[in-house]
């Protein structure tokens, strides 16, 4: 058999001056990598210039001309959308706010429903078509989209993400010991992030366990994330909504209880955990069950998750859609 071709289409590619956006694809091209999947990246940047998408469309045929893949792996809507006019199957990973919107004020931003219409015009259109959530697929169109749809999350790469002494890691990052540690490795000028619930919560815990500090982890080079999680008594996400949510699975990896909002898939993962949970979005809950992980020194068995969602199980499932549905195009 000749080796499988794989041109991979993403709007989201860690860079210099971001190095944590879009790591989670990185992994996941590493681990086809792996498998022995002959790979090329084309990265649609569209923080500065939405209408890369439209000019990405005739990029993304060029490529698949020359690459002749036997499938063209597309993360987020708006991507699998450029990626329609070429002749490759689609196998699309849908993200989170591309199906749900991102909030505003009074409902979503006129901007993101012209995304989401967009990304279901390219699930439509799309061979596979991979969710991190129920909650996202419940959200597609049709019955028949959404029977064909797979809840899939994003893949973590559980040889880099392993648990570890705390104090070694605490020492290679400056971190002194003797104190509690809870950290929020999440992007803080993001609204639904809800950093002013996470300072608020940590508020609430200071006032049972007054010797707890809290670290905002941005901008950090992904591969050195590892060390933050083994550090960390508790890591802390606040978010108003996610699809699946990566810092909680990393967490999870190395061995850190979790206390998170009920967002995204977190219901698959947080009831196989030891003393982590999933609380009401407010600070005294919040707070409440900081209090609790951070008064119980159980470290979480990363053991379950393996299976679960690490990136070799993530490929496996991804390559075994992608050749179901290349077999019935032939």
């Amino acid at each position: 058999m000749s080796q499988r071709r794989v041109l991979v289409v993403t709007n989201m590619y860690p860079t210099d001056d971001a190095p944590e956006r879009g790591a989670f694809v990185r992994t996941q091209v590493r681990g086809l990598e792996e498998a022995g999947v002959e790979t090329r990246v084309l990265f649609l940047d569209g923080r500065r210039e939405k209408s890369v998408y439209w000019t990405g469309r005739r990029r993304v045929a060029d490529a698949s001309r020359e690459l002749r893949p036997d499938f063209v792996y597309a993360f987020y809507g708006l991507t699998g959308w450029a990626c329609l006019p070429q002749a490759a199957p689609i196998v699309l990973t849908l993200a989170g706010d591309d199906i749900l919107g991102t909030p505003s004020g009074a409902g979503i931003t006129l901007k993101s429903r012209v995304g989401i219409l967009l990304s279901q015009w390219a699930a439509l259109r799309s061979a596979v078509v991979c969710v991190q959530s129920e909650e996202m697929r419940a959200r597609l169109w049709t019955r028949a989209l959404r029977a064909r749809a797979r809840v899939i999350p994003y893949g973590v790469d559980d040889k880099r993400f392993t648990p570890g002494d705390r104090g070694v890691a605490r020492r290679r990052l400056g971190i002194a010991n003797g104190r509690k540690l809870v950290i929020f490795p999440s992007t803080p000028a993001e609204p639904r992030k809800r950093l002013d619930l996470a300072r608020a919560a940590v508020d609430v815990a200071r006032a049972s366990v007054p010797d707890t500090d809290f670290r905002i982890v941005t901008g950090v080079d992904h591969d050195a994330m590892a060390d933050y999680y083994r550090a960390a008594d508790c890591t802390l996400l606040t978010s108003d909504w996610e699809g699946s949510p990566n810092v909680v699975k990393e967490s999870l990896l190395c061995g850190t209880p979790v206390v998170t909002t009920d967002v995204g898939d977190v219901r698959r993962w947080i009831p196989l955990t030891r003393s982590s949970a999933i609380v009401e979005r407010t600070p005294e809950s919040l707070g409440a069950a900081l209090v609790r992980v951070l008064g119980d020194a159980r470290r979480e068995d990363p053991r379950p998750f393996i299976d679960a969602f690490s990136v070799n199980a993530v490929t496996k499932a991804v390559l075994f859609l992608a050749d179901a549905a290349t077999s019935e195009q032939r």
